[in-house]
C-alpha cells in the first residue's frame, strides 16, 4: 500500500520539510571543522537532517577521503556501552567505504593498539568484512583509542572524518563518561567537526549548562524549532494533492497543534487520513473524528501502555493530559489536579517521566519550561477513555 507521508524512518532529502536555514548554518559549522551541538524533541527530524542530508552532501564532496562515523547512544548505560557503540560505527563506516580496500590497506599502518580485520568479499562488489579489535583480540575497542586513531588517520593519511554522536543526552547518568568523552573530543584536530544530537533537554542542561561540567559552553549550539505553520500547510498539501484533499490554513494549525507540532506524529496521522479516499476538505470535525479513529484502532497498545504504571504514576499522567501543558509542575493548581499525591511524590514522578521520554520540556514563548505528555495520541488516548 502506497504511503503519501513518510514516517518511522528516516526522512530522506526529497520528503523533508523546511529547516532549510538550520541545513545552512549546520554546514557552515560542518566544512569550517566546528564542534556543534543540536537540540530539539525527539522525532523532530534532526537525524534525518544529520544523517541524510548533511552528512551525505559533505561525504559526497569528496567521497574517496571522507569518512562518516554516525553513533547512537539512546541505548547506552555504560562506559563499556559507549565502546561498544562507536566501535560498531568506525566498522560499518569503513565497510561501506570500497576505495580504501581497492589498492590494499596500506592506511592501516596508520593506526595504533588497534588489529584491523579484513576477510575480501568472495564474490560480487563489496568490500568483504572490516573490524577493529583491541590486542588482545577483543571485539570492542575503547572509544578514547578509537578517537586517537581517528585523528592519526586524519593527519598521516589525510582521510576527511565527520564524527556524530546521537541522543548524547545519554551519557549524563554514566558515572565519568562526559569527562573521558570531553578529553577523547577535545584531543582531536581542529578541522575535525564534532555534531551531537539531543533530545532531552533536562539531561542536556546537566552536561552543557552547569558551569563545572566537562562540556560547560562546549561549541555552537543549534535549536530545532517547530516547522512554521503555513510552510508545514504548504507541505502537507503537497501530498493531499495526490489523493484529491485538502487543508486550509486555520485547519492545518489546528491538527498541528493537536498532535503538538511534532512531524513524525502529523506525518503519520496524515498519512492515515489520506488513505479515506471519501474526505476531499479536512476540517476540525474530520480531524478530531479521524484522531478518535486512528486512536480506537491502537486502543490495545495505548490500554498496555497505561496499566504499567502505579496508582500514583496514572494520577499524575491524567492530570497532565487535562491540564496539557503545565508550567509549574509542583506549583499550587497543577497539584490541586492530584490532592492525594505530595509534592514531592509529583516531583519524583515527573522526574522519571523525563528519563523515559513520556514526559517532555520545552521552553514556550515566554521563555519558562513546560510539560506535558510526549506523545499526543497517549494524551488523546488518555482523554477521550480515562477521563470522564
Amino acid at each position: 500500500m502506497k504511503k503519501y507521508f513518510e514516517y518511522d524512518r528516516l526522512i530522506e532529502e526529497k520528503d523533508f520539510c523546511n529547516f532549510s536555514k538550520e541545513q545552512e548554518v549546520l554546514y557552515e559549522h560542518i566544512q569550517s571543522g566546528n564542534c556543534v551541538k543540536i537540540f530539539g524533541p525527539r522525532n523532530f527530524g534532526k537525524t534525518s537532517l544529520i544523517k541524510n542530508i548533511i552528512a551525505k552532501k559533505w561525504e559526497k564532496e569528496n567521497y574517496s577521503k571522507r569518512v562518516v562515523i554516525y553513533t547512537d547512544l539512546f541505548s547506552v548505560d555504560t562506559i563499556d556501552d559507549i565502546s561498544s557503540e562507536l566501535t560498531k560505527s568506525f566498522n560499518m563506516a569503513f565497510s561501506n567505504k570500497k576505495s580504501f580496500f581497492d589498492k590494499g590497506m596500506e592506511w592501516a599502518k596508520s593506526l595504533k593498539n588497534i588489529r584491523p580485520v579484513w576477510q575480501p568479499a568472495t564474490s560480487g562488489d563489496g568490500i568483504g568484512e572490516f573490524s577493529i579489535k583491541t590486542e588482545k583480540n577483543d571485539d570492542v575497542v575503547d572509544f578514547e583509542i578509537i578517537f586517537e586513531n581517528i585523528n592519526r588517520l586524519h593527519k598521516n593519511k589525510k582521510m576527511e572524518f565527520l564524527i556524530v554522536l546521537d541522543e548524547f543526552q545519554e551519557i549524563a547518568k554514566i558515572k565519568r563518561a562526559e569527562a573521558k568523552l570531553r578529553n577523547a573530543l577535545q584531543n582531536l584536530s581542529s578541522k575535525i567537526p564534532v555534531v551531537i544530537l539531543g533530545s532531552k533537554q533536562h539531561l542536556l542542561s546537566k552536561i552543557f549548562d552547569k558551569p563545572k561540567a566537562p562540556f560547560y559552553s562546549w561549541g555552537f549550539a543549534l535549536e530545532i524549532h517547530p516547522i512554521e505553520y503555513e510552510q508545514y500547510t504548504n507541505y502537507l498539501n503537497q501530498r493531499f494533492k495526490q489523493v484529491n484533499q485538502h487543508i486550509n490554513s486555520p485547519n492545518s494549525q489546528y491538527l498541528q497543534d493537536k498532535l503538538n507540532r511534532i512531524p513524525e506524529s502529523i506525518n503519520r496521522f496524515c498519512d492515515f487520513i489520506a488513505r479515506d479516499t471519501s474526505i476531499r476538505t479536512i476540517d476540525q470535525k474530520i480531524i478530531d473524528s479521524k484522531i478518535k479513529e486512528f486512536i480506537d484502532k491502537s486502543r490495545s497498545i495505548y490500554e498496555n501502555n497505561f496499566i504499567q504504571f502505579k496508582k500514583n504514576p496514572k494520577k499524575v499522567l491524567l492530570a497532565l493530559a487535562k491540564t496539557g501543558e503545565v508550567v509549574a509542575i509542583t506549583g499550587k493548581n497543577f497539584l490541586r489536579e492530584i490532592p492525594d499525591v505530595s509534592k514531592t511524590g509529583v516531583s519524583d514522578i515527573i522526574q522519571n517521566f523525563l528519563d523515559n521520554s513520556i514526559v517532555s520540556r520545552q521552553l514556550n514563548q515566554s521563555e519558562e519550561f513546560s510539560y506535558r505528555i510526549a506523545d499526543p495520541f497517549m494524551r488523546e488516548f488518555l482523554l477521550r477513555y480515562k477521563l470522564f
